[in-house]
């Protein structure tokens, strides 16, 4: 990492050479006060650096498949798969995937079309997971959003973008996983940011999903309590990650206590030390990620589910 500056010493920079792990991604960013999603921030740079340490060597999934001798044979079967909400200019997705994630990424169209489809297609050969690139509008219900839509979760296809086709190149719940980094710092975006996981929480608890890596369990999150109507959903929901810089402390205090009593989404912060640990701040000043927090969740899949 002390290769790496913070993103707030960059953000002049129209291209950013991004050492990750052992490759370079290149990074094009747009400074230019249009939209904070186009240049890098420090929680994606906090949270990719920690997830890496995490997930490392550990997110594959295996599924038991026969029996050997008298003893369970695990094979490799597939990726796991991340959606993650709000992507910038791609550097946590493309994380993601050198990690052997499958990776949606999604921000809202002007980002999509002016720094994230491009820097996933030109950074896309050095990662063996899949990256995706969709739109992803917060404020439009869940219960019309078209997973095999080439462009967009939340808008119809243009003519020129045919839907349907092969399916494997669609990326659609159950997901693993869902991050976001840098995008609690408005009051108006805190109801669309939550109920847009519980959504993908709840779509994702729909269908049976492998149990997650061993490192996703080291930190406590409440349990969920047991479900008593047979509407709601029974598979374990997806961990959640998001990291947030604490500008404002009554803010994101007062956002995640919400998350919990509005859309049951539990969450605990991620200790300091831990994120050390992996590796965060080594080579920066103690002052430079100063207020960047990761917190870890899931949804208690009761809250909010159909019925």
């Amino acid at each position: 990492m002390s290769d790496i500056q913070p993103a707030h010493h960059t953000k002049h920079l129209p291209v950013l050479a991004y050492p990750f792990n052992s490759v370079a991604f290149h990074l094009v960013q747009r400074d230019d006060g249009t939209s904070n999603g186009t240049a890098l921030w420090l929680g994606a740079q906090v949270l990719s650096i920690y997830l890496s340490a995490e997930f490392k060597g550990k997110s594959r999934k295996t599924i038991e498949t026969g029996i050997d001798n008298d003893a369970s044979v695990l094979y490799d079967t597939a990726h796991p798969k991340a959606i993650e909400l709000g992507s910038g200019i791609g550097l946590m997705a493309l994380a993601l995937a050198s990690l052997g994630y499958d990776v949606l990424a999604t921000d809202t169209m002007h980002v999509c079309a002016s720094v994230l489809r491009s820097n996933i297609n030109a950074n896309a050969h050095l990662v063996p997971g899949r990256v995706r690139v969709r739109e992803l509008d917060w404020g439009a219900d869940s219960t019309g959003w078209i997973w095999d839509n080439p462009v967009s979760i939340t808008s119809p296809a243009p003519s020129s973008f045919p839907r349907g086709g092969d399916s494997r190149d669609f990326l659609a719940p159950p997901f693993d996983l869902i991050v976001s980094s840098d995008t609690i710092y408005d009051t108006a975006l805190v109801a669309p940011l939550f109920e847009t996981i519980r959504a993908l929480s709840a779509l994702s608890s729909a269908t049976p999903v492998l149990s997650p890596p061993s490192s996703l369990l080291s930190i406590e999150v409440p349990s969920a309590p047991p479900s008593k109507s047979p509407g709601t959903p029974t598979c374990k929901p997806p961990v959640i990650y998001l990291a947030v810089e604490r500008r404002d402390p009554t803010f994101i205090t007062t956002a995640f206590r919400r998350a919990g009593e509005e859309w049951g989404l539990l969450f605990q912060r991620v200790p300091e030390k831990r994120l050390r640990r992996a590796g965060v701040g080594v080579g920066w000043d103690a002052g430079e990620w100063e207020g960047v927090e990761v917190w870890r969740g899931r949804w208690d899949g009761v809250t909010g589910a159909v019925k």
